[in-house]
């Protein structure tokens, strides 16, 4: 500031006092009016500027360069690290400082003669730190407040920052758009740093494809994320199934109920016929097999990252036309150590049936009318029936015989499902530690998981072990993950078939009058049954004696290792690198006890005793570097270049011996040696492989003034499992994205927080199921007794992937202060060069060759939808739901033509791939009780004949429409969460309903419709046709297996903070129940309508599951 000082002298004799008084106030108001118009003339400057990022000194500059303002300050007032944005137009000079400062703790004093003062709040003093992600590498940009004032800063490339915190201030606050906001105290500490966690709930959550973390606003993929809060409490042995209903899309179909077993996952449709349809599954950066989940606690689990379009699967080139699952796993938390108990109890049990079977009464009348109509004897019902014409020929003694034993029979009602299912039991136990510091944090899990499947003999026994350890060394930060898992499983006989060991067919097979004890208490089988008189097949005992003399299981050793290196080398360049191991051990176990009736039936008649070992062992290195950088405050740049080799080694071996010593037991030391004297020679097997993968990937991100955003990517992949003429071929990826809520048109349209666009499209393969599937390969064979070998595929030197072109386009929308969140995609993805089974010469050897000849499309809308519905005072309504419409057709098939696969299915173009193929159903004849059906023409005939009446009119297996709704209710500490599931337009052949309600079977039980609505006499308009027509392949037992299941819900209440202040060592409580599978509103007849394929035989149905828990965190 400067002084202005006036100097004057006397002038005595030439002026008199008067004049010299008049003088002085002529000065005076001179000097005033100048100050007034010189203040005037700086308040009347405005101000236009638009910066971003840029730091205050080059504000200050930039506010001179265009006033007459002068800045005065000391050298360490302003921030060196603190980086601002400020768009004004034709603003004072306030507006523009107070924009400025909001953030620091700078204030401003504005002196006469536009001379403004900078200066910093007394008792200030200065934190320094570092904020990463996840990932371990620093994230810029990340707002860094004192929390109660209005100190703050940003933190710079490297995710560093100082702040000037002011006195008082006890709390730092960071916060970043696609992560959770964070506090931490700051006592008497000078160097706080913090790592940020992603945010799952909202539309500006971070994209992980693996190689990159975009938060959505700069990211053109199309996403889903599931976050931990959804998977962690499902008691479900596999987080695959868990996923079901959360992402639009995203199908997945328990194929099997039995614990232990997987889901199958499919995403935006099948696009192949013989390939693979797996999905890639990347746990902490590591390809994982996706088959052999049941060893990883999805406790650990922190976020599944779903990428459906090419603009993110491109990135794994070869491997990710069928999609990619991103599975991140827990991380620590600096600070103090805390720990977690999680304990959960439960029981499962069998759903209602939906296939109304006889019983005792029920039965007896339906072999009696059999008997009566057609002469044939199915049981004792006819057998010992007075309408027997063979009864009136007996004497009154053996009359009375015959009334007796009918009469015990009808008292007997046996509930085959009390004698081979059951009400299992749930239980798992976790303990969780966390904890750690500024340089080191971990996250430590132990885990203990039961579960006893609802039929007898199965269920899974797991514990796992999981250890996370994160590390940052100035610019060298790391991580260390390490799973390692023990499942022990145990399955049932002959599952998903027919076959009458199949305890779930055994339910329905077995008589409702066909006790398996004697009163002696011996099992009564085909071996001794004419000694009990007992009639029947005794299925249900043959199934029960099965599951106490057989056993099946599979011990799984699973271990995923992944460690990480990144180093910030300077100037926006970071060097990463990157290595993991995926170890699998799986012992699969089957043994039949010699002593019983099973192991009377196999080869030697003296039991049997196997076991298989596969082992697997997955490795992947990846190293590059990234570049990142804000040019002139409007050009985001992000640029990183990769090298990846990864290998595969898998080797199996298998054996069976027969001829057990039953004192020593499951043992391979209890095998009888095969010799030429008995029937003992041991059955092997083995073999082993090894595959690898070279790729070269370069991928950026552009985004222009925070609103326009380029993706782009191109990965070179070279695979041993391709011959030399195709081994190496790139893929691509672009997108485009753009923010239009930061467009000045929308700026101040407050209803909409986010909208932003997007578009791509790309290139992906899918992956082979053989490692050298275009070799001509030869096989071990004998002849006449002398071993040799033999040709066992021919080869196809213009063997290739199948290729994947995909276009997405989709918007986010949220609206009413986010309080109404939606996330829209619409796709076409076109796959070329399916593998399909060509004709060859049958002087070849081989009856057919696969070629890349097909193609197919997939073409559908997504949308998911959340909102929260009500807000008053401590209660909250949220509700949410996301629907995926998919249209899969076959576009071509080369020189195959349409064909036929399993047994009701056909592959034709211009068709949906699963499309059901038979004689169209036209119910029964009421005069005759023949079955009718359509011919091709329309016309009714009684005449069938499947190659000429068959057509593809019933629609296919895969559900076209799928998605899932939920709601959720919180007061206080309380919460009700709930999830609906649903499939629609999709039918699947009903393979029970064909030997339940068959003639050629009715020694067996049949359900209900055999006796009531089967036709009888003419006139009758019955469901079945007469009883000695004869049974085929037709739509009839194609049914619709579109469903809607109350699939989960939970209800729990988290103990108060006001209360668990008063308990010493434990900071929260939480307490809950849940149901899974509840119900479901389907017509389909059978078990499940929820399968992976298109034939229900005899599935183990899901169970219905009922747990409670208790969380504790101390």
């Amino acid at each position: 500031m400067r002084k202005i000082v006036f100097w004057g002298r006397k002038v005595r004799a030439l002026m008199p006092s008067q004049l010299l008084l008049t003088m002085k106030l002529a000065t005076l108001l001179f000097f005033l009016t100048c100050v007034q118009v010189s203040a005037k003339s700086y308040a009347q400057e405005k101000i236009s500027l638009q910066l971003r990022e840029t730091s205050i000194l080059q504000l200050l500059k930039a506010v001179e360069k265009q006033t007459s303002y002068r800045f005065v300050y000391h050298n360490e007032t302003l921030p060196a690290n603190s980086k601002i944005t400020v768009t004004v137009n034709k603003a004072p000079l306030e507006t523009v400082l107070d924009q400025a400062f909001a953030t620091t703790n700078l204030h401003y004093a504005i002196k006469e003669d536009g001379l403004v003062v900078i200066y910093a709040q007394a008792g200030d003093r200065e934190i320094k730190g570092k904020v990463n992600g996840e990932d371990n590498l620093p994230l810029p940009g990340v707002t860094v407040r004192a929390a109660g004032t209005n100190a703050g800063t940003l933190t710079d490339i490297n995710g560093q920052y100082t702040l000037q915190v002011p006195e008082g201030a006890t709390v730092l606050e960071f916060s970043l758009v696609g992560y959770s906001k964070q506090q931490l105290a700051i006592s008497d500490r000078k160097i706080i740093n913090v790592t940020l966690q992603i945010d799952v709930q909202t539309l500006n959550s971070v994209t992980i494809t693996g190689y990159t973390n975009y938060t959505r606003n700069k990211s053109t993929s199309a996403t889903a994320i599931v976050g931990s809060d959804k998977i962690s409490q499902v008691p479900m042995a596999t987080f695959d199934q868990v996923l079901q209903g959360r992402v639009p899309g995203l199908v997945v179909s328990s194929g099997s109920g039995q614990p232990g077993t997987n889901a199958s996952v499919v995403l935006r449709g099948v696009g192949t016929i013989n390939g693979s349809s797996s999905l890639l599954y990347v746990v902490d950066g590591v390809p994982v097999e996706s088959n052999y989940l049941q060893a990883i606690n999805p406790s650990d689990i922190e976020s599944v990252t779903v990428l459906k379009d090419a603009s993110s699967k491109a990135l794994y080139g070869s491997r990710g036309s069928n999609g990619v699952l991103v599975i991140t796993t827990k991380k620590g938390k600096s600070g103090k150590l805390t720990m977690e108990y999680k304990s959960q109890y439960g029981i499962s049990e069998m759903t209602t049936s939906r296939t109304p079977m006889m019983n005792t009464s029920e039965r007896l009348k339906f072999e009696e009318e059999i008997g009566e109509a057609y002469g044939t004897t199915l049981g004792p019902g006819w057998a010992y029936s007075k309408k027997n014409p063979d009864y009136a020929a007996l004497s009154s003694a053996e009359q009375q015989i015959y009334d007796m034993r009918l009469d015990s029979i009808s008292h007997l009602n046996v509930n085959w499902r009390d004698l081979l299912l059951r009400t299992g039991k749930f239980m798992e136990q976790q303990v969780s530690a966390s904890g750690g510091n500024e340089n080191v944090r971990f996250y430590t899990s132990i885990n203990y998981y039961k579960q006893d499947g609802i039929v007898l003999r199965s269920g899974l026994e797991r514990y796992t072990l999981k250890n996370n350890l994160d590390f940052f060394s100035g610019k060298l930060t790391g991580n260390i993950n390490l799973g390692l898992g023990y499942a022990n499983s145990s399955f049932i006989e002959r599952e998903g078939s027919s076959r009458i060991n199949n305890p779930i067919a055994a339910t329905m097979y077995a008589l409702p009058y066909e006790y398996p004890y004697a009163a002696d208490g011996t099992m009564i089988l085909p071996d001794n049954a004419s000694d009990y008189n007992a009639f029947g097949d005794q299925e249900g005992a043959l199934a029960l004696e099965g599951m106490q003399n057989r056993t099946r299981t599979n011990n799984q050793i699973k271990g995923i290792l992944s460690s990480s290196l990144n180093y910030a080398i300077g100037s926006g360049f970071v060097a990463k690198t990157r290595l993991g191991i995926d170890f699998r051990e799986t012992t699969d176990q089957r043994y039949i006890n010699p002593e019983s009736y099973s192991g009377s039936i196999v080869t030697g008649e003296k039991g049997s005793f196997g076991e298989g070992l596969d082992r697997n062992i997955g490795l992947i290195s990846t190293s590059g570097i990234t570049w990142a950088k804000m040019i002139a405050q409007r050009h985001d740049v992000e640029v990183s270049a990769y090298y990846e080799f990864s290998q595969k080694n898998y080797k199996y071996f298998n054996y069976e011996g027969y001829g057990i010593n039953g004192q020593i037991g499951e043992n391979p030391a209890a095998i009888t040696p095969g010799s030429s004297d008995n029937a003992f020679s041991a059955l092997l097997g083995g073999g082993r492989e090894k595959r690898a993968l070279v790729s070269y990937m370069a991928v950026g991100r552009y985004t222009l003034d925070g609103k326009y955003t380029l993706n782009a990517s191109y990965r070179y992949d070279g695979s041993s499992t391709v011959p030399a003429n195709h081994r190496w071929h790139g893929f691509y990826s672009a997108g485009l994205g753009w923010e239009a809520k930061k467009e000045s048109f929308l700026a101040d349209v407050s209803f909409i927080n986010d909208l932003r666009f997007r578009v791509s499209y790309g290139t992906t393969a899918s992956p082979f199921n053989e490692p050298f599937g275009y070799a001509a390969t030869f096989g071990s064979t004998s002849y006449n007794g002398v071993p040799g070998i033999s040709p066992t595929k021919p080869g196809f030197a213009g063997y290739d992937w199948e290729y994947a072109k995909e276009f997405n386009a989709g918007f986010d929308l949220a609206i009413w202060n986010n309080r109404i969140r939606i996330v829209t995609d619409v796709y076409n993805k076109v796959t070329s060069n399916l593998f399909l089974a060509q004709p060859v010469s049958q002087t070849s050897g081989f009856s057919y060759l696969l070629l890349n000849t097909g193609a197919m499309r997939n073409r559908g809308i997504e949308t998911d939808i959340q909102a929260d519905v009500l807000k008053v005072g401590d209660f909250t309504w949220s509700l949410g739901a996301n629907i995926a419409y998919n249209k899969n057709v076959i576009t071509d098939l080369g020189a195959s033509g349409q064909f036929e696969q399993n047994t009701t299915e056909i592959v034709k173009v211009g068709s949906p791939y699963g499309s059901h193929y038979a004689p169209k159903w036209a119910g029964v004849n009421p005069s005759t009780g023949d079955g009718q059906y359509y011919t091709r023409s329309g016309e009714i005939t009684t005449d069938y004949n499947f190659s000429s009446l068959s057509v593809a009119e019933f629609g296919t297996y895969i559900p076209v429409i799928t998605g899932g709704f939920n709601t959720g209710f919180r007061w206080k500490g309380f919460y009700l969460n709930t999830l609906f599931t649903f499939a629609d337009k999709t039918n699947r052949y009903n393979n029970e309903d064909y030997y339940n309600e068959n003639p050629d079977f009715a020694t067996s039980n049949q359900t209900t419709r055999m006796l009531y609505n089967r036709w009888k006499k003419p006139g009758d308009n019955a469901i079945l046709p007469r009883f000695d027509d004869e049974r085929h392949f037709t739509s009839r037992d194609i049914q619709d297996a579109s469903f809607i299941r109350l699939r989960n819900v939970n209800l729990g209440y988290n103990v108060p903070a006001t209360i668990m202040r008063r308990i010493k060592y434990i900071k929260g409580i939480h307490l809950f129940v849940q149901a899974q599978n509840l119900h479901t509103w389907t017509k389909w007849r059978g078990f499940d309508p929820e399968d992976n394929n298109g034939e229900a035989q005899f599935d183990y149905p899901n169970a219905r599951t009922y747990t409670a828990g208790l969380n504790v965190n101390f």
